[in-house]
């Protein structure tokens, strides 16, 4: 897609995949990125000009499952009326494993290994993404449940509390406060 779309982006993809400030891109975010300098360039290659054209909320009314059928299709047509090939421009986009390919193989960088604390962040955020994903899901079915009238009605709120027992010793830990303990 690079050389499809005349991109010269791969310095700046190496660059913020190592960059440990608050400039440096997880793969997924890279891949996000990548797809909306194609996007760009596939409308800069149109009848669309770039500059009305606020590139980050159209990539996300074309990809992202949160958006709207109608919003997703009014972007398309735009998109389509301005000679934009919608099919043809999405399989162009990337996943962050196409991102990690080419840094890793094509780039020849790798990342290095993360600090005890970085290692720590970054486990605490998977874990509070499954968690908050964990709340929300069971807080709609259990809406869904009342609007079937199949439980109770009333404003429902959901906490996730995640405990790890060391099955050995029976200790019990929150998990967060496990973590961020320096106890092995």
């Amino acid at each position: 897609m690079i050389d499809t779309y005349d991109l010269d982006i791969g310095g700046e993809l190496q660059r913020r995949w190592l960059a440990t400030d608050e400039t440096g891109m997880s793969l997924r975010e890279l891949a996000a990125y990548f797809n909306q300098t194609v996007l760009e360039a596939a409308i800069e290659q149109s009848d669309l000009s770039a500059l009305n054209v606020d590139i980050e909320r159209l990539y996300e009314q074309l990809t992202n499952d949160n958006v709207s059928a109608g919003a997703r299709t009014r972007a398309q047509r735009r998109l389509e009326r301005n000679g934009v090939d919608v099919e043809s421009l999405r399989s162009n986009f990337v996943t962050h494993q196409a991102i990690h390919t080419y840094l890793r193989e094509y780039r020849d960088v790798q990342q290095p290994d993360p600090t005890p604390e970085q290692r720590r962040e970054s486990t605490v955020e998977r874990i509070q993404k499954l968690q908050d994903r964990t709340a929300a899901v069971t807080q709609d079915a259990v809406e869904g449940l009342q609007r079937a009238d199949l439980v109770p009605d009333g404003d429902v709120e959901v906490m996730v509390d995640i405990q790890v027992i060391f099955a050995d010793s029976g200790e019990q830990f929150d998990v967060f406060d496990l973590i961020e303990s320096d106890a092995k």
